[in-house]
């Protein structure tokens, strides 16, 4: 039987680097099909929501730890799974932090209520997921092109 090992998508660098700041480098996350969810629901976004999150990233970036954004911006979510999100207006861009200074935003939803209702929970957990599946592909060296 011959067993056929998928070779890993690797997108362009560009799609993924989100904003390298002075201290930190923002990334989106990438599926190992080489989708890129959370860049995606960007961009469905307005300029307003846009420009709101390009500002919160950029600061985080560009500011030393323990710079803290309000938690009406930025939060954790998760503190067991260190699972955070960036909260422009509505919507809510779940994200972590990893090796060499980056922060990966894995997802993105549009929030409905002040309180998580079982879906937004869902949402949580994907990111859960994700970055769990990232800590593994660069584990096994399979999530950065060298």
């Amino acid at each position: 039987m011959i067993t056929y090992i998928r070779q890993a998508e690797y997108p362009d660098p560009e799609d993924v680097l989100y904003y390298q700041g002075r201290l930190f480098r923002i990334e989106w996350y990438y599926t190992a099909a080489g989708d890129i969810p959370a860049l995606d629901y960007y961009q469905s976004l307005g300029e307003t929501d846009q420009e709101r999150l390009d500002l919160m990233v950029k600061y985080l970036a560009d500011n030393p730890p323990g710079t803290i954004l309000p938690k009406t911006m930025y939060r954790v979510e998760d503190k067991a799974r260190r699972i955070y999100a960036f909260k422009p207006r509505d919507e809510r861009f779940f994200n972590f932090s990893a090796e060499g200074g980056r922060i990966i935003i894995t997802n993105a939803y549009h929030k409905h209520s002040q309180k998580m209702s079982r879906a937004d929970l869902e949402h949580l957990e994907t990111a859960a997921k994700r970055r769990a599946d990232y800590l593994n592909r660069v584990r096994e060296g399979t999530y950065y092109e060298d």
